[in-house]
């Protein structure tokens, strides 16, 4: 049945580009649209914190990215992924319960196979309209609002925050939401956005102010998230060559919480360099003042937190390192102290371009330590990665 279902799973997406590569060739009418994308197999092997006990799993992920430019400076975004997993963890946590639930209004995620060991899941992460006319924009569906400004953490992302752990998802959620630019001159802007939940106190809206000062970004935001508050500030610049950043968001509770302090700050600040020999460090330090224990399974790991509890410890600390080594061969390692949790994460990557859109990878997760339960369970993890893209 599983090998039935991989074959299943490959031909439907494969009858789906060839298709719409052949209607991209022979009708005039999509000369303004555009189809990319990529499929990915992934091997993995996991070891637990003694580097023991390994146990296996696998991924297929498709990916597709429609693009088409309407008449009327209308623009249509449409994307996705498949995913087709096996890990052995599936048996015993309901785990396609998780991704079966869609955060958003309207419900995009289908797993359409669960059985045992193995997860087929389908979603739709950006669907959205986009209008621009002189200094305005709008948009409306489901789109990524991305108001982060470091590279590690962001608690200014009010509507769509990222599991740092989660490698394999660079675009990153969306969210069901509408919004409005206004562009008022030389990297300034207010922008509003709101994004409705099925229960009202789930909302969250939210205005910003973006202007330069001296060489300086500033942003500033006030708005309503999930019950809570919110008021936050950034910035961005640079002290001599190097490169200063900064964000921070205070929340607090509109109703009173037991046993729960109404008021917390999420803070992040960081500095990042490029050397002469063309590696790119960052290091970053993030105060999580919303900080409280997680949950105790390893799969949730890489499930997006809450920008009022945006990291699994109450402080970290993060040193990553980019490196071309050649045109096509570049590696990375990243860094993450945890040292409230007495934890440390290690991450060394390399990638190399094989040929023209298509690059092997390897990557490794190795957590050490931990007084969180989500972190004593975690151990190591072993991945390649075989991408072409389109």
């Amino acid at each position: 049945m599983y090998y039935k279902a991989t074959v299943l799973f490959l031909a439907i997406n494969c009858l789906f580009i060839f298709s719409a590569i052949g209607l991209e060739r022979e009708n005039k009418l999509l000369d303004n649209m555009s189809l990319r994308g990529y499929i990915k197999a992934m091997p993995g092997m996991r070891l637990d914190k003694d580097f023991g006990n390994p146990e296996f799993d696998n991924l297929i992920h498709h990916r597709l990215n429609f693009r088409w430019t309407l008449p009327g400076n209308l623009n249509l975004h449409v994307e996705g992924r498949n995913r087709l997993m096996y890990n052995a963890l599936f048996r015993d946590f309901p785990f396609a319960d998780i991704l079966e639930q869609d955060d958003g209004l309207v419900d995009m995620s289908w797993v359409w196979l669960d059985d045992g060991a193995w997860i087929g899941h389908t979603e739709i992460d950006r669907l959205f309209l986009d209008y621009r006319h002189n200094n305005w924009q709008f948009r409306a569906g489901r789109q990524r609002i991305n108001w982060g400004i470091n590279l590690v953490s962001n608690p200014n992302d009010l509507f769509n925050t990222y599991s740092f752990f989660d490698f394999d998802y660079q675009e990153r959620p969306g969210t069901d939401a509408i919004r409005a630019q206004y562009h008022m001159g030389f990297a300034s802007r207010l922008e509003v956005a709101f994004s409705p939940a099925s229960e009202w106190e789930e909302s969250t809206g939210a205005l910003l102010w973006s202007f330069n000062r001296r060489g300086y970004d500033f942003q500033a935001l006030a708005g309503y998230y999930r019950n809570r508050s919110a008021l936050g500030f950034g910035w961005a610049g640079s002290i001599g060559g190097a490169g200063f950043k900064g964000e921070g968001t205070w929340f607090y509770h509109l109703e009173e919480k037991q046993n729960k302090e109404r008021g917390n700050l999420v803070l992040a600040t960081g500095i990042d360099y490029i050397f002469p020999n063309s590696t790119f460090g960052v290091i970053e330090f993030l105060y999580n003042g919303g900080y409280q224990p997680g949950q105790e399974l390893l799969l949730l790991l890489n499930q997006p937190l809450r920008p009022d509890n945006i990291m699994i410890s109450e402080y970290a600390v993060t040193l990553s390192l980019q490196h071309p080594f050649s045109p096509v061969f570049s590696g990375s390692l990243a860094l993450m102290s945890l040292p409230d949790q007495e934890a440390f994460f290690i991450s060394p990557s390399a990638t190399w371009s094989v040929i023209t859109n298509l690059d092997l990878q390897m990557v490794s997760q190795v957590f050490l330590g931990g007084k969180d339960p989500i972190l004593k369970q975690a151990g190591s993890a072993w991945y390649i990665s075989l991408t072409y893209s389109y």
